[in-house]
């Protein structure tokens, strides 16, 4: 047998066999994942209790805030094993710390990122937010009251899965949006009235929940309200309130920014019409 030929199968074997080892290397890993969990695909960085949370960076990707029982940080794996030290946390004092760094990296190699969610964070809530240059949503947020702070190019969006809220203090600048509505996940799972038919005669009741407001609230699926607001916005920012009815609104806002407020909200607080 010829010397290339044996070199050639040596090489062929050596593939065979690393196809082999990298398979039963992913399998081990594979089956140390908890498939009950729904973001199984994220790898925690960090699970110490936080209760503040400030990002640097992020607003060419998303981040997304979920409420859970216990507190969490976690990087979409697939994403991680090619941009391993994009992502920089660390908490200190109860408060979660994130830093992008896109030190090495092309805007072709970051094109991609803004159709997934790299980054995760779980706690019981949050009591104040600060973003710069990033963007970030809380989801299915049953919390009452929220302080905010964007600047930058940020992009900050809250759905409630509660339709009244206490108060949320908020405070832009520069070209940052903040949002306010209601969770989507809500319009069908609000409380209502229950009413008793017949299905004729004699025969069987059957209890029909109607999904509906309280007496003398906004009849939308979208609406809800907020006891207090008090915000501040310089630059070019944007507040969009236009889904809230708010009963005290306190606002200092620059001639190039910008406020959405319902028409209710505006006739609760008459010192903003003109």
């Amino acid at each position: 047998m010829k010397l290339t030929i044996k070199i050639l199968i040596g090489i062929l074997g050596l593939f065979v066999a690393g196809l082999f080892a990298s398979n039963i290397i992913l399998k081990k890993e594979y089956e140390k994942v908890d498939k009950t969990d729904f973001y199984w695909t994220y790898k925690r960085v960090q699970e110490k209790p936080f209760k503040y949370l400030k990002i640097v960076g992020g607003n060419i990707t998303h981040i997304a805030f979920e409420q859970s029982a216990d507190c969490s940080v976690r990087i979409l794996s697939s994403w991680l094993r090619v941009n391993e030290g994009v992502v920089q946390s660390s908490i200190q004092n109860d408060t979660l710390f994130i830093r992008f760094n896109y030190s090495g990296k092309t805007r072709e190699q970051m094109d991609w990122w803004k159709y997934i969610t790299a980054v995760r964070i779980f706690s019981p809530g949050l009591l104040t937010v600060e973003g710069f240059d990033t963007d970030l949503g809380m989801f299915k947020l049953k919390q009452k009251s929220i302080d905010v702070s964007m600047s930058g190019r940020s992009k900050f969006e809250v759905e409630s899965s509660i339709r009244f809220l206490d108060s949320i203090n908020v405070r832009q600048k520069d070209s940052s949006e903040v949002v306010f509505e209601m969770s989507p996940d809500n319009w069908r799972t609000e409380p209502g009235r229950e009413i008793m038919t017949k299905l004729g005669g004699p025969g069987p009741k059957l209890q029909v929940v109607v999904n509906g407001p309280p007496n003398g609230q906004i009849k939308s699926r979208e609406a809800m309200n907020i006891h207090y607001v008090h915000a501040r916005l310089e630059g070019n920012t944007l507040l969009d309130l236009g889904h809230a009815q708010i009963d005290s609104l306190q606002l200092s806002i620059s001639d190039s920014s910008a406020i959405v407020l319902s028409g209710g909200a505006l006739k609760k607080n008459q010192q903003y019409r003109k």
